[in-house]
């Protein structure tokens, strides 16, 4: 007999013994809803879907609430096997959309970004983003947004980005924050901000890769954006990234080749001392820091989609000898690149076989 997880108004979760998800209706029906064999994002309540509270408050970028909805809703649901996975749920203050409280309950919750982050906001709305917090919630903010996570006191003693414009007001407001103002988006445990612009497309994606891998979020981003996905582009305006844009091109070409700053800097027609200042001032970091990040994406997607050992994937990516993939890879995705192929590559393909 399955093993009872959730009951709802309408209907009750079961989990077989069989990899497999059942749903029971007040009829008795009973019908597979979801294996539990395919890679799938991480449950906090024991429910078949994770679920993402969408904070919307009154001067909400709409933007950013279409973003969340994109990447998580229907449309990249029909375009990849992240089917049924993820439920996005708006809440608010406003009696259209789901009351504050969907947050305590929810496995993810996402501030959009505001026009008036000075603004004060509803005591509240704060204490639902503090239950939520406390609750074991992933917590996510984009741009502006990330300012009403700093009024809940969310990012205490954290690690966070926001958007640049008001980057002196979030250090005014919250000193107990080590802000992080050049990048895209910031990790820090289960909270995640995002900077201004576009970084919320960049940020709904990473969070999309952490659950379910590189290869099938690059495939959402393919469907929903119609452009490669920049991943942490850490970069804050346009005209800052264009000059670099032909370097980065071209180290992503050159990723499996021994690499040097005076090669770099030659092949870019640059002196080392220009391309160095040039390139934090375009994306936040160094060169080689930058290097490595791409050499860790190229290494998860060659595991998820292929079965070279990982030996032979150190070498394809550049990092030289399977120890010096293994260093960075633990540094930078937080486990083993064996653990990581058998949860994307050996779940899918399961889940593939039926």
């Amino acid at each position: 007999m399955a093993t009872p997880l959730q009951v709802h108004s309408n209907y009750t979760t079961f989990a077989s013994n069989h990899g497999k998800v059942w749903r029971a209706t007040p009829h008795g029906q009973q019908a597979v809803v979801m294996r539990t064999d395919t890679v799938r994002p991480a449950l906090s309540r024991g429910r078949y879907r994770h679920v993402i509270a969408l904070v919307v408050t009154g001067d909400a970028v709409s933007l950013d609430i279409d973003v969340v909805r994109q990447v998580f809703g229907p449309r990249a649901a029909a375009e990849s096997d992240v089917a049924g996975q993820y439920e996005v749920v708006l809440c608010g203050e406003q009696s259209e959309l789901a009351p504050l409280n969907a947050m305590t309950t929810a496995d993810t919750v996402v501030v959009p970004g505001v026009e008036n982050p000075l603004t004060p906001r509803s005591p509240a709305l704060i204490d639902a983003l503090r239950a939520a917090y406390a609750g074991g919630a992933r917590m996510v903010g984009f741009g502006s947004g990330v300012f009403l996570l700093g009024y809940a006191g969310v990012l205490d003693g954290r690690r966070a980005t926001t958007h640049w414009k008001y980057a002196r007001e979030f250090r005014e407001l919250f000193p107990s924050v080590r802000l992080e103002g050049d990048h895209s988006f910031v990790d820090d445990e289960r909270v995640h901000t995002g900077g201004g612009m576009l970084s919320g497309v960049d940020l709904a994606l990473h969070l999309l890769a952490m659950d379910v891998g590189r290869a099938r979020a690059e495939a959402v981003g393919r469907a929903v954006i119609a452009a490669p996905w920049r991943g942490d582009a850490r970069a804050r305006r346009a005209d800052d990234r264009e000059p670099m844009a032909p370097v980065m091109a071209w180290l992503r070409e050159h990723l499996h080749e021994p690499l040097s700053l005076a090669k770099v800097a030659e092949e870019s027609f640059i002196s080392e001392r220009s391309l160095v200042r040039k390139f934090r001032a375009a994306t936040g970091t160094t060169i080689f820091d930058w290097v490595n990040r791409e050499r860790i994406d190229r290494a998860k997607l060659l595991l998820e989609t292929t079965d070279h050992p990982v030996a032979e994937i150190a070498g394809m990516v550049g990092f030289g000898s399977p120890e010096t993939l293994r260093r960075n890879f633990q540094r930078h995705v937080g486990t083993t690149a064996r653990s990581y192929r058998h949860k994307f590559r050996h779940a899918a393909a399961r889940a593939a076989r039926g």
